[in-house]
């Protein structure tokens, strides 16, 4: 595939509009060209500025892989009842290699992709420490937590720093509201006192009810060209008939509960407890990476900062609720970190705090005051999602052939009834969505408080990929009495049945979630030879095909990998909360191709010599009759050098 034919289908991809039979050769062709993976993440973030969409995941704070591979690493888990990955063995045959297809980014390839700049060191804020505390189970309970929390009302203050040179400090003011499952308000009024009266002020609204969601706020400009490219008029967007849950809406529920921030994870390094707000608060140290998404639920529109996955933060949870209470980001040192943001404009100096965020006045499970979800402004114009709500099927009754849990998704669809949920789950929103020029889909949603879980199915599906858009990068499940495959980072398991694609995802943990698809009765089969992911492989057969091939030695606060064998290519893909995860990929090769990047250079790898690429997060080496290369944008190159030295046989 040539660069023109690339970006088009690129564009036609981020519309919704690439035929299905493109993805694959798409794929295949950002793997190998960096110019275009850029171009990808480059045409993302100006979607985002333009339509006010927050980005989709891309490609965990527990502690650093250097300290993990300094420590033991803790006990195994039991092994579980419910479905567990394929075991060394696998299936006993992989399917031949094809090209890759995707279209929605996924974490690790994600990190891969985006080529962001890394390379910064984890350092501390601040001198004291209050007494450890035991938080071996602090993201068990996040997860669980969630589950009992029926709303929110807090008051909200934020400390942006270094926003614009001439700017050094800007304040908000706010309040956010929460209501179970899906409902949320979050407004942000801009209390900066700037040069002039040429500076638009970032007063920001969100409203999500449902199947509704709005947002006013100023549109997105690049702080360098401020204060004249931000229009007076603040942007509005309203859109209307919102599938439930969905992915690619600004519904922050991270601000509520910060479950991405906690799974898959390990321990995180606790800071002890405090009182924040008047409430007991238990701290975690952890990075912007793996609070990304709460610090993504603060920016539905409008112009705050960006910050470095490798900046440290502290994070206050409340000690029963575990509701964020407090969020401080500070500066990482180091010369990448430095030139990243130079290149933003940002006059950023090593261990100073950029962003303080709190939340006071905490009330939790009661009442909200009339009009805590406003209506959106009139006169705005609504957009329509497609989705069609219908009544959720009566418990235990399933969803009969033609109907989509309750009609809307037209003849031949349905969602049928898991024989497991998590306790005290209930039915949700159910309907439909497509048709036309796309499958037809149904919907299905339960829920307890804030934790939620959906079943999308079709029996319209063309394939070529598994339904769910879960990447050619997964891992395959057993469920017994047939197979599933999960994501990357685990949130989300498809299952490939005879006439029936369906996919499961939620705010459970990823165990949670494949339990849920085994309790669906359709047989999952693996997927057909051509399929994108029809590459996916076990260890053993990543070793078979792949002769040498070395992975990380128990890296703590990762799933475990996704791997793909393309040929005598192995893949291995690790997942972790939040944003963070990292991908090495290992090939025969005498020599390294020529850079790619102006600013590569040499470092020392595992006694080699290596090439640390900062602008594509890139480091690579030749060992042993074998080229390896170990990318992530959001770990640095300490961790990525420490992954690299824990290298062992397969």
């Amino acid at each position: 595939m040539r660069c023109d034919q690339a970006r088009t289908d690129l564009s036609l991809a981020a519309d919704g509009e690439l035929p299905g039979e493109r993805a694959g050769p798409l794929a295949a062709h950002l793997t190998t060209c960096p110019s275009c993976a850029t171009f990808q993440a480059r045409l993302a973030t100006l979607r985002q500025r333009l339509r006010l969409e927050p980005l989709g995941a891309v490609p965990d704070v527990a502690p650093g892989v250097m300290a993990a591979l300094r420590h033991r690493p803790p006990p195994p888990a039991p092994a579980p009842s419910w479905p567990v990955p394929v075991p060394e063995g696998g299936r006993g045959r992989r399917p031949p290699p094809v090209p890759g297809g995707r279209r929605r980014v996924l974490p690790v390839a994600a990190a891969f992709l985006a080529g962001a700049v890394v390379g910064a060191t984890f350092v501390g804020l601040g001198g004291r420490r209050p007494a450890q505390v035991a938080m071996a189970d602090l993201p068990a309970r996040v997860v669980a937590a969630q589950q009992g929390l029926t709303s929110l009302a807090a008051e909200v203050s934020l400390v942006e720093r270094n926003w614009h040179r001439r700017v050094p400090e800007r304040t908000f003011a706010g309040r956010l509201r929460y209501r179970a499952p899906e409902s949320l308000a979050l407004r942000l009024s801009d209390r900066t006192a700037y040069p002039s009266a040429a500076w638009v002020r970032d007063d920001v609204t969100l409203v999500a009810t449902g199947e509704r969601w709005w947002t006013r706020g100023p549109r997105g400009c690049p702080a360098e060209a401020q204060p004249d490219c931000t229009p007076r008029a603040p942007q509005v967007r309203l859109v209307q008939r919102r599938e439930p849950f969905a992915d690619h809406t600004p519904a922050p529920l991270d601000l509520v509960t910060p479950v991405r921030s906690f799974t898959p994870a390990a321990a995180p390094a606790p800071l002890g407890t405090r009182r924040v707000g008047g409430r007991d608060a238990v701290g975690v140290a952890t990075t912007a990476a793996q609070v990304a998404p709460l610090l993504a639920g603060l920016a539905p529109a409008g112009n705050l900062r960006a910050f470095h996955p490798a900046d440290p933060a502290e994070l206050w949870l409340d000690r029963d609720a575990l509701v964020p209470l407090a969020l401080r980001v500070a500066v990482a040192g180091g010369g990448e970190r430095r030139r990243w943001a130079v290149a933003r404009g940002y006059p950023d100096r090593p261990g100073q705090v950029v962003l303080e965020l709190t939340l006071r006045g905490l009330r939790l499970n009661r009442p909200l005051e009339a009009g805590a979800f406003p209506p959106p402004p009139a006169g705005a114009r609504a957009e329509d999602a497609g989705f069609r709500d219908a009544p959720p099927p009566a418990a235990g009754g399933g969803a009969s052939p033609g109907t989509a849990g309750g009609g809307g998704a037209g003849p031949g669809v349905g969602v049928p009834d898991p024989t497991w949920l998590p306790a005290g789950f209930r039915p949700y929103r159910a309907g439909g969505a497509g048709g036309g020029r796309g499958p037809r889909v149904a919907v299905r949603t339960w829920t307890d408080g804030r934790a939620w879980v959906k079943v999308r199915a079709t029996r319209d599906w063309p394939g070529g990929r598994l339904f769910g858009d879960l990447g050619a990068l997964v891992r395959p499940l057993g469920l017994g009495a047939g197979v599933a495959y999960a994501s990357e980072d685990g949130g989300r398991v498809a299952v490939h049945g005879g006439g029936t694609d369906l996919v499961v995802s939620g705010s459970l943990a990823p165990s949670g979630l494949a339990r849920v698809a085994a309790a669906l009765p359709v047989a999952g089969r693996p997927v057909p030879g051509g399929w994108a992911e029809a590459a996916t492989a076990t260890l053993p057969e990543a070793r078979a095909a792949s002769p040498g091939l070395l992975r990380p030695r128990a890296p703590a606060g990762f799933a475990p990998p996704a791997v793909r064998v393309d040929g005598e290519v192995a893949t291995l893909a690790y997942a972790g909360a939040g944003t963070r995860g990292f991908l090495l990929v290992q090939a025969p090769g005498e020599r390294l191709t020529p850079p790619l990047d102006a600013d590569a250079s040499g470092v020392r790898v595992r006694r080699s010599d290596g090439r640390w690429s900062p602008e594509r997060g890139e480091l690579e080496w030749v060992e042993a009759g074998r080229t390896f290369d170990l990318r992530s944008a959001t770990l640095s190159l300490e961790e990525l050098l420490a992954i690299a030295a824990s290298l062992e046989p397969a």
